[in-house]
């Protein structure tokens, strides 16, 4: 099994439940709860990540908070701290969606 070590300094690991509403700090989210939107996928995390240029790679890996749930992690480059690449990823997506909100309605 492969470790994240090997992206140590260079690159961030972020599992979808980092920048889930519907959990607590406790269950694993990462992100304040203004930022934070319901369900992300991986898909629309790597989405977010290529406009931003952080290079996103897809892994079917487990958050192990929450094994028996997420099965995809996202592994993106690392501009500032891990906290500032967040933050970043989950203003930016939380605008994705309710970019889309509005223009279905």
């Amino acid at each position: 099994m492969e470790s994240s070590r090997k992206f140590s300094g260079k690159k961030v690991v972020i599992y979808p439940s980092y920048l889930d509403s519907h959990l607590s700090r406790r269950m694993g989210r990462k992100v304040p709860l203004q930022l934070s939107i319901p369900k992300p996928s991986a898909r629309e995390i790597t989405l977010i990540a290529e406009r931003l240029g952080l290079n996103p790679i897809v892994e079917q890996k487990k958050y192990p908070k929450r094994w028996w749930e997420d099965k995809e992690r996202v592994v993106v480059g690392k501009i500032g701290s891990k906290r500032k690449t967040l933050l970043m990823i989950a203003a930016e997506l939380k605008k994705s969606r309710e970019q889309k909100a509005s223009s279905e309605q």
